[in-house]
């Protein structure tokens, strides 16, 4: 081949890398607002997060279980019972019992043998004044006699008189110690207390050597068809009940039972330390639970009541009672959350309300429903 023949070109495209097209770079403020919107989202998220389960502080309280009395009441006062008839019998003498016929609990009828005092001392000393009594009583006779027949002065049968006269008082105020040497029930009643045994020394000043309260008292006996409760009412409330006011009287130690009862009487004499007047109530539907000195809440009531197994009322503050959607209701508390549920309301008073329906007592509720924004179902923790 000649020399001056050009050469041809090789071909250099298949020695290429291929290489992809490079992207557009994002502006940096396209970036800047996804971010901006990435962090709002989540600042949203954690406040709806937070508003629904964050707990809102309330007060609460408990929907009273009240009975028709307490619904009723005009005025409530605290006492004990008491008896009209009650009497710590205790012997005249120094003596010792020798005889007890009774125990705590034991009824008596009028008469009926309490207690026998030991009395041989005595037996020797009625027997010596009965003997010097008919010494004297002899010696009398023979003295009018000789009076009569003029054989013995005036003087002399006037002494004889007086010694007759003597010696009889003798034998008969032995006797009455004789009578004293047995106790007996001055009324019908029951016997709460026994403050002596058998062989014991008594007097009317108490146990030899040992001081007393009740007078040496061996028993205490208490006619139960004469009790009533004593209250003390505030002389500022003394003209919000009358003669015969009807009352219902719950007694401390058995609170499911109320008793009907009215007013009996104002003692007239005030206390003034306390500022209060003594009032008795009586009751009308006695039974043998009731004790001497348990205590009672007595509530004077403005009409009379049933008694016994009274209807009971469910009671709530106004407070409590709040309007949502049109109907009245309360927020009732359950596992820590404000449940709304409608009520319908009675009786309203001042400050609280009778719910006849919609409650059965004992809810613990939101105190202060009314006026609150609060939700139904919103989580909620108590005020401290």
């Amino acid at each position: 081949m000649p020399i001056d023949t050009p050469r041809p070109m090789p071909d250099l495209t298949g020695l290429r890398i291929p290489r992809e097209r490079e992207r557009p770079k994002r502006p940096l403020l396209l970036l800047l607002g996804s971010a901006v919107m990435v962090f709002a989202i989540g600042v949203g998220a954690y406040a709806w997060i937070s508003s629904a389960t964050r707990a809102v502080p309330v007060e609460t309280i408990t929907a009273a279980l009240i009975t028709e009395g307490q619904a009723l009441t005009v005025l409530s006062a605290s006492g004990y019972v008491e008896a009209e008839t009650r009497a710590d019998l205790s012997p005249k003498i120094t003596s010792r019992i020798t005889d007890l016929r009774v125990t705590e609990g034991s009824r008596v009828r009028k008469g009926d043998l309490i207690a026998q005092l030991d009395h041989q001392d005595l037996d020797a000393q009625i027997a010596e004044a009965q003997a010097a009594w008919a010494q004297a009583t002899a010696d009398l006779t023979r003295q009018q006699s000789l009076f009569h027949q003029g054989l013995a002065p005036k003087s002399t049968l006037d002494a004889a008189v007086a010694q007759e006269a003597s010696t009889r008082a003798r034998v008969d105020y032995i006797k009455a110690l004789l009578d004293y040497t047995v106790l007996r029930a001055p009324f019908d009643g029951v016997v709460v207390a026994k403050r002596a045994h058998v062989g014991e020394a008594v007097s009317p000043f108490g146990s030899p050597g040992q001081g007393s309260t009740n007078g040496g008292a061996i028993v205490t006996l208490v006619d139960f068809s004469t009790l009533y409760v004593g209250v003390d009412v505030n002389e500022s409330n003394l003209g919000r009940i009358r003669p015969r006011q009807p009352a219902e009287i719950v007694l401390e130690a058995y609170p499911d039972r109320v008793y009907k009862g009215s007013m009996k009487q104002v003692i007239p004499s005030a206390d003034r330390q306390k500022g209060t007047v003594k009032v008795k109530v009586a009751f009308l539907d006695p039974d043998e639970k009731i004790l001497p000195d348990l205590s009672a809440r007595v509530n004077f009531t403005r009409e009379a009541t049933d008694g016994g197994s009274t209807r009971t009322r469910v009671e709530v503050p106004k407070s409590a009672l709040t309007v949502r959607d049109g109907k009245t209701g309360v927020f009732v508390i359950r596992n820590d959350r404000a449940i709304f549920t409608p009520v319908v309301v009675g009786v309203e008073k001042s400050s609280s309300a009778e719910i006849r329906e919609g409650l059965v007592g004992g809810e613990t509720l939101v105190a202060e429903a009314a006026g609150s924004e609060l939700v139904d179902g919103v989580r909620i923790r108590n005020k401290k």
